[in-house]
This record gives C-alpha cells, structure tokens and sequence, in this order.
C-alpha cells in the first residue's frame, strides 16, 4: 500500500466462524478503502483451560492467547492490509467501543449472533455485545453472517 491508511476498521475476534466470517468482510473492506484494521479479541473462559487447579494452567492459558494472535495472524498472511492485535479484558461491547472511539473507526464489525438458546439469554440478560454496540449508538456496526 502506497498510502498510509486514513481509514480505521475494528474487528471483534473469538476464532469461531461467525467472527472468522467478519474478519475476512474486514479484511475485504480494507482493501477496498485503503483501511487500518484493529482485530480485537476479548478474553474470556473460552481462552481458559477447564481445569483451574492443573499445574499447567497458566502455561495453557498463554497458548490457548497465543493461538488465537496467531489464528488472526494467519488471515493477514498476504501482507497488503495494515493491521494491529488488541488483546483486551472486560466487557466486550465496552472494549471494543472504546479502540473505536480511540482510532475514530469508520465502523465495528462483528459476526453474526451464534443464535440458539444461549443466544437469546445474552439478549435477554443484557449481555449481547452486539446489542450493547447498538444501544451505545457511537459507532456504526456491521453484523456479518457466519461462513
């Protein structure tokens, strides 16, 4: 890219196919728009092992982190889209909110909702991010539906 982008992209990342899905939509609109991507990713119990007291926890940890950096890594392997990894904890719609705002990002851009049952309580319960996003009505967002 001759230019340096102007233009700022958050993706919010989990590894599983619905964000896979936004970032490869993330990825196209940058070269689209000459964009900055920010992947984001939100630790949660999914990055975790599941058996806390194990010896080797924390070192699981780091490589269950570590995967996901590189799994993203992995999506910019052509080389022609600028891009930088947050890793971040809390809540997601917070976090991702706020590497909006910081870079003054045209749009976030999520997969679609996994759906289901566990889908629907995390809307009832107030804890869709993508719900949270669209309450907060600061930036815009984009749902990409899964692969």
């Amino acid at each position: 890219m001759s230019d340096s982008p102007t233009v700022h992209l958050v993706v919010g990342w989990d590894h599983y196919s619905p964000s896979t899905a936004a970032l490869h939509f993330a990825i196209d609109m940058a070269r689209r728009l000459n964009a900055h991507v920010h992947v984001v990713h939100i630790q949660d119990m999914d990055d975790e092992p599941l058996d806390p007291d194990c010896d080797s926890w924390e070192s699981q940890s780091r490589t269950a982190i570590a995967a996901a950096e590189t799994s993203a890594r992995d999506e910019f392997s052509t080389g022609d889209v600028s891009w930088e990894y947050h890793r971040a904890h809390g809540p997601a719609a917070v976090q991702l909110l706020g590497v909006a705002q910081q870079c003054d990002a045209l749009m976030i851009v999520l997969g679609s909702p996994r759906g289901g049952p566990a889908s629907a309580l995390d809307t009832l319960l107030g804890q869709s991010v993508s719900h949270r996003l669209i309450g907060a009505r600061r930036v815009p967002l984009v749902l990409v539906p899964a692969l």
